[in-house]
């Protein structure tokens, strides 16, 4: 029911009046005279910014189409302390604070159902994107999107930093987001959506080497090569969800030279199950990697983790293993910043052990101490050791 003048300027009076209570009934007021189609988003943001004696910065939006606009961050800061073993000889350790997060994300929304969906990375070296999505939400089952983000391969890999229970994501996810390139962020047509009895779907067909591609210059862009990847998953009310993901990538770089050039190109095929399962503070996940990596053979490997959380306190457990035909196991990608020592030969594998526990200050705030051992091996006798501890500051906003 639409308010008349009357009611309009009664109301805005009362919301005006009503400032200097409390800013959060300010905030709930004008959300209502926004529903209520007396203000406007960018007015009601402009009232807000008077109440609170400050009109200095206002949001406004290209025309009435604009309907809800998301600012979101997140700030990681990490220390590393890793050694590493290659055979009895001691390697140069990592010793080391840095940012392993620092992000700011916006998302618009349209009333057709558009959005556009950005998040920029400021933690590396390079300035650069993590996320740039233009989509349409058609409805629940459908919801297409035009851009970069993360394919639909891994449980671990696609969920976000800010909620996985290990300061790292596995060996195995790694072998297959980090050493060979193969899962992770690629820029093409991304496709998702729920249906009934639990199932839901995602699908994507992009660019087969990780990166933006904005240019057709350097290593990633100037490849002409796509990939295929699919996934398809099942949750009940109970806590279960079970998952089966898929990817083939043509040509894929899985080496490059100290110049950047790729020295081997492969067609990988590569597929991932796994289970999650959560009861009463429990928590526990298990998932399976198997990829033909053509002339380099076959790579297997899975993660298991069991995490607990009691009151703010969660400790966590995890068992990864990886194992390779041919392709040799490199420690300082498979484990994130362990001194680079690498396992080549016939049946290279990897088995890496994680102790940990979480503390949740807040939704916004936690800290994170971990433990972990890693031991690669191979036929011929070669080993590399790998153990050290980690810790995380997390803030959310």
């Amino acid at each position: 029911m639409k308010l008349n003048k009357f009611t309009q300027l009664t109301a805005l009076s009362m919301s005006l009046l009503g400032a200097s209570s409390a800013a959060a009934s300010n905030d709930a007021l004008l959300d209502l005279l926004v529903q209520k189609g007396v203000l406007s988003s960018a007015e009601a943001t402009s009232v807000a910014a008077e109440l609170k004696g400050d009109s200095r910065v206002s949001f406004s939006s290209k025309g009435k189409e604009t309907v809800k606009l998301r600012f979101n961050g997140r700030m990681h800061y990490q220390y590393d302390s890793l050694d590493a073993e290659n055979g009895s000889a001691e390697q140069a350790s990592t010793n080391h604070f840095y940012f392993r997060r620092l992000r700011v994300g916006f998302k618009a929304e349209h009333k057709s159902g558009l959005y556009a969906d950005t998040v920029l990375n400021f933690a590396d070296s390079d300035f650069s994107l993590v996320t740039a999505i233009a989509g349409y939400k058609y409805s629940d089952a459908l919801n297409v999107g035009l851009g970069f983000q993360k394919v639909p391969f891994g449980f671990q890999e696609t969920t976000s930093s800010s909620k996985i229970k290990t300061i790292e994501r596995s060996a195995a996810n790694r072998f297959f987001a980090d050493d060979i390139d193969f899962s992770s962020n690629h820029t093409g047509i991304h496709a998702k959506g729920n249906l009934a009895g639990g199932f839901s779907y995602a699908a994507a067909v992009t660019n087969a080497v990780q990166g933006e591609g904005s240019k057709l210059g350097g290593s990633a862009n100037a490849d002409n090569d796509l990939a295929a990847y699919g996934r398809v998953q099942w949750k009940n009310d109970s806590g279960l969800l079970l998952g089966f993901d898929a990817g083939s990538q043509s040509n894929s770089i899985l080496k490059t030279n100290d110049d950047g050039d790729p020295v081997i190109t492969e067609d990988v095929v590569a597929y991932t199950g796994y289970v999650n399962y959560k009861l009463n503070g429990f928590d526990l996940l298990g998932e399976y990697f198997s990829g033909d990596l053509g002339g380099q053979g076959d790579v297997d490997g899975y993660a298991v983790r069991l995490a607990y959380k009691a009151g703010k306190f969660e400790p966590v457990f995890r068992y990864s293993h990886l194992k390779a035909d041919k392709f040799e196991i490199d420690t300082d990608e498979l484990i994130r910043r362990a001194p680079s020592v690498k396992v080549s030969g016939d049946n290279a594998e990897i088995d890496s052990y994680y102790f940990g526990v979480n503390y949740y200050a807040s939704k916004a705030v936690s800290l994170m101490v971990g433990y972990e051992l890693a031991e690669a091996e191979n036929d011929g006798g070669d080993s590399n050791d790998v153990d050290g501890v980690r810790a995380r500051m997390q803030i959310l906003w």
